[in-house]
């Protein structure tokens, strides 16, 4: 309903507001919404009844869009949060009233319809507020009995409080675990399948499952499992034996191989979760299968069937090799010597300390899936002074523009909607903490160690400042560490890290705009996601080390290295290759596709051949980036004419912000080109703004120069230029600077 552009550009008011901005970005998968807003609500009624008019439709669902994790902060919605009820119940009372307040105006003019909602993620808990829900409104618990959680008591006590709740039977929706995603581990687990299906029977009307609609053979192994045990459990009554079931599935699908295959599921349905972790128990299970696939004929009906388990083993196979590797080349964050003074926590990082800092103990993030530099830079220092671990750590702004911040309470989810920071820290002795902090102070802290229910409640009682200035923001941070295990809801585990026991950490960086975001960290994890724990960096106190990397590790980031040599030492028609096969891997994302083919197209060009690069340029996903390399490719031929022709009008500020830069360096060399001095000034002055890369700055600032006193016949603003070139180089040398 309001997954829309003409919603997001004319019902602002009926978005989440984080900080000053309603959450109206166009083109994000999930636009939060403010259930305060009564016009929002009017428009719900409006619509649900439209679906039962037009539609021969029982039902139909009002459910918060996915991901939900932070309340709107205007001011009617103020004080409708529960935290102190945790994850499960913060938002319960607030979305439940919404939805209960639909399902109510509805049944006036449709009684015998129903209203839906998922009791799911922040509103999974029962409302406190509402004694009885209205009778059209169905509950439907997602994972209302979780057959792969531990947490069965839990989840039993989940149901029993919706029934007194509703008068309605609840549904069962449970997410199968999504092969088509990646999902590999070998969870068959019947026994656990059939008790949670049993205590079910009689309180609920029934289930909806989502399962990977893979219909391959790489699946099948596996997603007929879940299928096959999960309708034979509903077909039986109340006390359909799960065991029985078990062995019979065993001896009619595998026949000879009957007892070795139900020796191999019986230890899968024990182990599985360990495999993720552990290698040996991966590999026991690998071993247990061998044996029984060696008991029949691969050409049999049995053989045929075993086989399917074989394809979807390969990925344990996989994961079990992955175990065995060792952390590839990553960077060292090292900690020097034992510093004496303090550190006063006021965020203006001016203590003795940080302006003595050894260059070992800091450090520059890059662009988080290419590597790259960012366009606004992050600076970090790490120091230890007593038992206390310390971060100073300075984020590089638009000079005039002050950073997004979205909350100024601790514990807010709503920080990751605007800037922040993040720190990340797998200690000798748990893997591992998280705290993020953002330009207003406001500090969140997560053990993401522990179940995922219990993120938040861990405390690292950090101490946090933060500054604003002009171009910039800083956070400075005071983490205690303690060596004491028995209280792990209370600061970081650990003892001071040395080099036979570092610890491994990130420092990352978002940082969130209308026209786009940048994500950047310490140790660049080649994914869209700061948590790749293997990819952290390496941390500890002591002299200079060179930690072995295991050179059997690969990923785009040292995939992309190897073929950036190729290119640096001209062997274009081999980085070639290089790129374009990397930009077939299906594990990367979009940006880094852009980035192989783009690196690609260069090459192509290096060869001079442009139709090839001009064919490259084509298979571009993000627009922005085939646009310039279009534009590289047509200034590549000195078609300048045809740069201003195509990308003339060409709103640049409407582009990602980190691709803004590239986007005007190109179109300004065109207009350059073609002696329009007036509009090479614009592009040159928006492209210096927005790069960062040093030496490409040195190149925008001559052309600057060039153009102020070739095309603008102004000597005094083109000295100004060539001047800011030369005072900004760290050291004399490159051609541009002597031209």
């Amino acid at each position: 309903m309001t997954h829309n552009d003409y919603t997001l550009k004319n019902h602002p008011e009926w978005f989440a507001l984080y900080g000053d901005q309603r959450d109206t970005q166009s083109g994000k998968r999930l636009n939060q919404l403010c259930y305060s807003n009564e016009e929002l609500f009017q428009e719900t009624v409006r619509y649900v009844r439209a679906q039962f008019d037009h539609f021969k439709m029982d039902e139909v669902s009002v459910m918060p869009p996915d991901g939900y994790t932070a309340i709107c902060q205007c001011e009617l919605c103020k004080g409708k949060d529960t935290p102190e009820r945790g994850y499960r119940g913060a938002f319960s009372d607030y979305v439940w009233e919404f939805v209960n307040r639909v399902a109510k105006e509805v049944r006036k003019t449709h009684p015998e319809k129903r209203i839906s909602n998922c009791a799911y993620g922040t509103y999974t808990q029962p409302p406190l507020k509402i004694d009885k829900l209205e009778p059209n409104l169905q509950v439907i618990i997602v994972g209302g009995r979780r057959p792969t959680s531990e947490s069965r008591d839990e989840i039993t006590q989940l149901r029993r409080d919706w029934a007194k709740k509703t008068d309605r039977p609840v549904i069962i929706f449970e997410n199968y675990p999504f092969t088509g995603r990646g999902f590999y581990l070998p969870a068959y687990i019947p026994q656990v399948l059939g008790e949670s299906i049993n205590a079910t029977k009689g309180s609920s009307q029934g289930e909806d499952i989502w399962l990977t609609m893979d219909f391959g053979e790489n699946a099948i192994g596996y997603n007929h499992f879940l299928i096959y045990f999960t309708a034979r459990m509903y077909w039986g009554g109340k006390d359909q034996d799960a065991a029985e079931l078990f062995n019979e599935y065993c001896q009619l699908f595998y026949g000879p191989a009957a007892p070795a295959m139900r020796e191999f599921f019986s230890y899968c349905e024990n182990h599985w979760r360990e495999m993720e972790k552990d290698g040996g128990k991966a590999e026991q299970a690998l071993a247990l299968f061998d044996t029984a696939k060696a008991k029949v004929d691969e050409s049999s009906v049995y053989g045929q069937r075993i086989r399917l388990i074989d394809l979807y083993l390969n990925g344990l196979r996989n994961k079990s090799r992955q175990l065995a590797q060792k952390r590839g080349p990553v960077p060292i964050l090292r900690l020097v010597g034992d510093p004496r003074g303090e550190i006063r926590i006021d965020g203006k990082l001016d203590d003795n300390l940080w302006k003595k800092i050894p260059t070992a103990s800091t450090g520059q993030l890059r662009e988080l899936q290419t590597g790259r530099q960012p366009v606004y830079g992050t600076s970090i220092k790490s120091c230890w002074v007593g038992r206390d671990l310390y971060f100073a750590i300075r984020c590089e702004e638009a000079s005039g523009e002050k950073p997004i911040s979205t909350t100024a309470k601790n514990g807010d989810q709503a920080i990751w909607y605007g800037d922040a920071v993040e720190i990340l820290l797998n200690t000798e002795s748990h893997s591992y903490y998280q705290l993020a902090v953002n330009p207003a102070g406001a500090l969140i802290d997560l053990d993401r160690g522990a179940d995922r229910n219990n993120w938040f409640r861990w405390d690292s009682q950090a101490e946090v400042a933060t500054q604003i200035g002009d171009g910039y923001w800083t956070a400075e941070i005071r983490i205690p560490v303690v060596q004491d295990e028995n209280d792990p809801l209370h600061q970081v585990i650990g003892h001071r890290p040395t080099q036979s026991l570092p610890w491994y950490i990130n420092v990352c960086r978002q940082r969130i705009r209308e026209n786009g975001s940048e994500y950047s960290a310490f140790a660049p994890t080649g994914t869209a996601s700061f948590h790749e724990p293997m990819k952290f960096a390496h941390f500890y106190r002591g002299l200079s080390h060179q930690f072995p990397a295991d050179e059997s590790v690969t990923d785009f980031l040292i995939a992309e290295k190897a073929a950036n040599q190729l290119l640096r030492k001209r062997k274009y028609q081999a980085a070639e290759v290089a790129y374009i096969a990397l930009s077939e891997d299906k594990n990367i994302t979009q940006i880094q596709k852009s980035t192989a083919l783009e690196k690609a197209a260069e090459c192509a060009r290096a060869s001079k051949d442009y139709e090839r690069a001009s064919q490259l340029a084509e298979l571009i996903p993000e627009k922005s980036i085939a646009k310039t390399v279009q534009m590289e490719n047509l200034l590549s031929q000195r078609n300048y004419q045809a740069v201003i022709d195509q990308y003339g009008t060409e709103d640049l500020a409407q582009w990602p912000f980190w691709q803004t830069g590239a986007g005007a360096y190109a179109r300004a060399r065109a207009y350059y080109g073609l002696k329009n001095g007036m509009k090479a000034e614009a592009d040159l002055n928006q492209a210096l703004k927005l790069t960062a890369d040093s030496r490409l700055k040195a190149s925008i600032l001559v052309m600057l120069g060039n153009n102020r006193e070739m095309n603008l016949q102004n000597d005094k603003t083109a000295l100004d230029a060539y001047q800011q070139n030369l005072l900004a180089a760290g050291r004399i040398g490159s051609a541009d600077q002597f031209r």
